[in-house]
């Protein structure tokens, strides 16, 4: 099979990846004072400070976004109030959600190769987005699709010059290109290895 290639302007492969963390079967789920504690079917790849939603608990007050410590790389706590009736019974289950001070993420999948054409970033555009703490490395455009969001990223490995290292983007910006019913311009800032 021919591998695609780009056409036109839009010469440059963007690999578009979202945040898909499994979704991890909590084999148990019990409190002591107001410490809860997950057992997970699965290693759970979180580190202490990431936060996780906790679901089907039959007791509300364990459900929920909980920042947790991990104990094991299957065990993790969390805070609750110290009323809650132990154990949790339910299908509970827990899923990555975010990390506290960002940059640990698990989960990312393709979603999309999209083609995009490089556009200039002028220098007077950096300056304000230096001003609101915004990160703005490189600017595509691409052609529209509705399936895009602020919580994905993109690899991009640059056509030239050959041999190119990857890069990883961050997506900060996806905004309409002229009328936005042929192309979107994606503002993307460049995550630190």
């Amino acid at each position: 099979m021919t591998p695609m290639t780009g056409t036109g302007k839009l010469r440059e492969r963007l690999t578009i990846q979202e945040n898909l963390p499994d979704v991890l079967s909590v084999t148990t789920l019990t409190r002591v004072t107001t410490t809860a504690t997950a057992t997970t079917a699965a290693p759970h790849g979180y580190v202490s400070g990431d936060f996780a939603t906790i679901a089907g608990a039959t007791v509300a007050g364990f459900n929920g976004n909980k920042q947790v410590t991990v104990t094991g790389p299957t065990t993790f706590t969390y805070q609750v109030l110290s009323s809650l009736v132990t154990p949790a019974a339910g299908t509970i289950t827990a899923t990555y959600f975010s990390s506290a001070g960002g940059g640990h993420v698990i989960g990312w999948a393709t979603l999309a190769d999209i083609w995009a054409e490089l556009l200039p970033v002028r220098a007077m555009e950096r300056i304000q987005a230096q001003a609101l703490q915004a990160e703005l490395d490189y600017r595509f455009r691409i052609h529209t699709r509705g399936d895009l969001t602020h919580e994905m990223r993109a690899l991009w490995t640059p056509q030239w010059p050959p041999g190119s290292p990857l890069h990883t983007l961050e997506i900060h910006g996806i905004t309409p290109d002229g009328d936005g019913r042929q192309y979107l311009l994606l503002e993307c800032g460049e995550i630190a290895a």
